[in-house]
């Protein structure tokens, strides 16, 4: 079976296959190329950040609406994300006349040396040839004369077979330290991906446990508030330790919020902010009610 993965990267649980990969890559939005790499897996790893930050969000009991994350969660998260010191590590890979050029460096010596070797045993065999054709009175006869062709050409063949034992050698060199740079790469993009979401994922856990502390603690002001308002309207009773707010107070008090506050209180389904709602409505009417919805949230 073809491979439809690279070394280093690991698809999801049942992604086992090239087409099975490509499904995922167009889900993804990524060249759906069947081979889960360091663009697919970085897409990946992104999707499930884009996961953890809606399940943060619907931790946080906020109503996010249609336009997108709340302003406060995303500076909390902007602040911490630009914090966070996130490592990275980069490979510079050679090109392949540098890796040429560094091989060849290593291994033409030895080969030049092995050439040498032989061309000086072909001199001493052709002059060995040539005293003993003198000893024997033979001279430069033609039967010499093809011995030491024959002696040189296979000086010759020897001589080109050392050359291509360097080039193969230089080759697989090549190719090894060239796959090796790949690979580096690889991991390093991947290590680099994995950084970021870490660093994503910490800072919407962040963000989110501060932003529960911020609506907590807006609430607790809101509360504070309303309880401060009931109390003024209650000195002019006869008595009693606890009266309702006027029109007046309720009106005041939904015009000292800020505008998300607003928003929460006439459209979340947040238990407090519906409770707000409901007393609101009760004390002022629905006709004054919509009026003030109408001001305020328009």
């Amino acid at each position: 079976m073809a491979r439809y993965y690279m070394d280093g990267y690991t698809p999801p649980e049942g992604v086992n296959s090239a087409s099975k990969v490509k499904e995922y890559q167009r889900q993804l939005g990524v060249k759906a190329d069947g081979i889960w790499g360091p663009d697919t897996d970085a897409a990946y790893r992104a999707s499930l950040n884009r996961s953890a930050q809606r399940q943060a969000q619907s931790r946080s009991g906020f109503d996010w609406g249609d336009s997108g994350r709340n302003e406060a969660f995303d500076g909390y998260y902007n602040a911490i994300r630009n914090s966070l010191s996130v490592p990275t590590v980069t490979v510079r890979a050679p090109s392949a006349g540098e890796v040429k050029d560094m091989w060849s460096g290593v291994l033409r010596p030895s080969a030049d040396a092995a050439i040498e070797r032989r061309n000086r045993a072909a001199e001493r065999e052709m002059a060995e040839t040539d005293a003993d054709a003198v000893s024997r009175g033979m001279g430069q006869s033609s039967y010499v004369t093809s011995v030491k062709a024959r002696q040189m050409e296979e000086a010759q063949d020897d001589i080109s077979d050392i050359e291509a034992q360097y080039g193969a050698a230089l080759a697989e060199k090549i190719y090894d330290t060239l796959y090796k740079y790949d690979q580096m790469s690889l991991n390093a993009q991947q290590y680099n991906a994995e950084a970021r979401a870490a660093a994503q994922k910490t800072a919407l856990s962040m963000a989110s446990d501060w932003y529960n502390q911020y609506l907590s603690q807006q609430n607790a002001a809101i509360a504070a508030a309303a309880k401060g308002s009931s109390g003024k309207s209650s000195k002019g009773g006869s008595g009693s330790k606890k009266s309702s707010l006027s029109r007046e107070d309720y009106t005041e008090y939904v015009r000292n919020l800020t505008a998300e506050q607003r928003r929460q209180l006439f459209s979340s389904e947040n238990s407090y902010w519906s409770s707000r709602r409901e007393e609101i409505y009760s004390a002022l009417g629905k006709t004054l009610y919509d009026s003030l919805k109408k001001k305020y949230s328009g």
